[in-house]
């Protein structure tokens, strides 16, 4: 007997998404516990240490329960739509759930999103390290910052041993997104920028910001969700690496005990998602949660006085008022602004993470953030993090391979 599915119905406007040749009718739910096993589950492997190694598609979903085995360790999912398993560099596993018309299930692995299972056993080379991600948003370009910036990105992967995942803040495509799978931009502002010993095979957990949606809102964010879904190859139809995941437009990741939740700061127009995303954050039992967006809720950069989304602020706080840190971009620029910030969410620590391929000096009518810890818009980096228990150490770095500011958050 197949293990249900546990479905939230969301319908999407113009269901049908060409993916490669085919037409693909995309699943209009917003969260599924069962799904696609190449698309539920990211396998660590430990084959090749220090080099991030990751890939989807080994989970098997099966009548009894869907299964991986990786590096010499075995996770086994009931209704988890693909088994996650950690290997012996790893040490942890990655389910994906999807929101707002994505195609995820639920795998296990270190935890699910939705109803699936958790428990990938990990080994013990990886342990003590904790789980390691990098936060870089606004990397669009394709010119020579962002490169360098990838670089230095995988450079810091290799010296820690290999990192877990990559948050990608929004803004991937200047400056009207992608309108299709073979867009031309896929390779200069993608692929190639992240082709590097240390990023190779990691996950590129992606989430759209006001440069993605494009001029035809609807077809820009489409053709980066079905991205996800093509095979990889050189050939018509395939992407080149099995890096970028974006399951839906909002969605959450469970790596190990960190969980992060990926929402869509340009489409909140109603409180569909905050709804839906903060129960997700309140669901979660992780020791750190992480919520990625687009636009900042606070921040001292030039986008201060803009015109948000209407009622954007208040959905999102509806959402990382659970969440130990809420991570975006738009502004390019670094910053770090402690916990205290917002009176209703004591508890949460806010970054912004813009700088992946440009820089915008603030205006000096831009007053500075009260709790601001950190700021420059002078040169483009990244954040980089490391969760160990209940201590998360954070750092940003520059194009240059310099630490410009460095903390560890105790729980």
């Amino acid at each position: 007997m197949k293990p249900p599915c546990a479905v939230t119905a969301r319908p999407l406007a113009g269901a049908v998404r060409r993916a490669a040749a085919l037409l693909v009718a995309w699943p209009a739910v917003a969260s599924v516990s069962c799904g696609r096993a190449d698309l539920a589950t990211t396998l660590l492997d430990g084959a090749q240490p220090g080099t991030g190694r990751a890939w989807t598609g080994a989970g098997d979903a099966s009548e009894s329960g869907s299964t991986a085995t990786s590096g010499g360790s075995t996770a086994a999912a009931g209704g988890g739509g693909g088994g996650g398993a950690a290997g012996a560099e790893a040490g942890v596993g990655t389910g994906v759930g999807g929101g707002g018309g994505g195609a995820a299930g639920a795998g296990a692995g270190g935890g699910a999103a939705g109803a699936g299972a958790g428990g990938g056993a990990g080994g013990a080379e990886g342990a003590g390290r904790g789980v390691r991600i990098i936060a870089v948003g606004d990397t669009g370009e394709g010119n020579l910052a962002q490169n360098e910036v990838a670089d230095r990105m995988s450079e810091k992967c290799l010296a820690v041993g290999g990192c877990h995942a990559v948050m990608m803040n929004g803004d991937n495509f200047y400056n009207h997104g992608v309108l299709a799978t073979d867009d031309p931009q896929w390779g200069p502002k993608f692929e190639q920028p992240y082709d590097r010993p240390g990023l190779n095979g990691l996950p590129f957990f992606a989430v759209l910001g006001n440069h993605d949606h494009g001029p035809t809102s609807n077809g820009a964010r489409q053709a980066q969700i079905a991205y996800t879904l093509l095979p990889v190859g050189d050939g018509p139809g395939m992407r080149r690496s099995d890096k970028w995941r974006m399951p839906a437009p909002y969605y959450d990741v469970r790596i190990g005990d960190v969980h992060l939740f990926g929402i869509d700061t340009v489409d909140f127009i109603s409180g569909e998602q905050a709804d839906d995303m903060s129960a997700r954050v309140a669901a979660s039992d992780a020791t750190w949660k992480i919520v990625f967006g687009h636009h900042p809720r606070y921040t001292s950069g030039e986008h201060f006085f803009d015109n948000e989304p209407p009622g954007m602020f208040d959905l999102q706080q509806a959402i990382y008022c659970g969440a130990d840190m809420y991570m975006a971009g738009h502004d390019h620029n670094l910053e770090f602004i402690d916990k205290g910030r917002d009176e209703r969410c004591p508890g949460t620590y806010f970054a912004v993470s813009g700088a992946g391929s440009k820089t915008r000096p603030a205006s000096a009518l831009v007053p500075t953030d009260p709790k601001q810890l950190f700021y420059t818009d002078e040169i483009e980096g990244f954040a980089y993090m490391q969760l160990e228990g209940r201590a998360l150490r954070f750092e940003f770095i520059d194009r240059r391979g310099v630490v410009l500011y460095a903390t560890t958050l105790v729980k």
